[in-house]
């Protein structure tokens, strides 16, 4: 799943990107969070399975996915209080973001549950 993370974080570098091209510096920024849990998903995979030649084990997953979650939705948290200001937007973007985290950790969760030996 390590693979799929890394192309998640591709596609949201180029959506910061386009943000920032068309001089929406605060939408850039908003997007940042959502990089957290691909590419702490990503870099773990990668490092467990090249570097440290190990399986990357369904709790250690668990720990370092429910860990990155708790970190994006709480840096989405702080940048919906500081950085949006019309509260439409707010719960819009917060609901969207936090929806996509939680998604996104129950595929991965899902991954490396089905990975286990039965």
């Amino acid at each position: 799943m390590a693979e799929e993370c890394i192309i998640i974080t591709i596609l949201l570098i180029f959506a910061i990107l386009a943000m920032l091209r068309y001089k929406r510096k605060r939408w850039a920024i908003a997007i940042l969070p959502l990089l957290v849990l691909p590419v702490v998903s990503s870099v773990a995979g990668v490092v467990s399975k090249y570097i440290l030649g190990v399986e990357f084990k369904f709790i250690g997953a668990v720990i370092t996915i429910m860990t990155a979650m708790i970190v994006s939705c709480t840096w989405i948290g702080f940048l919906t209080a500081t950085l949006l200001q019309r509260r439409k937007t707010r719960t819009s973007y917060m609901i969207v973001c936090i929806a996509f985290d939680v998604i996104l950790a129950a595929v991965l969760l899902s991954d490396y549950y089905t990975a286990l030996p039965q």
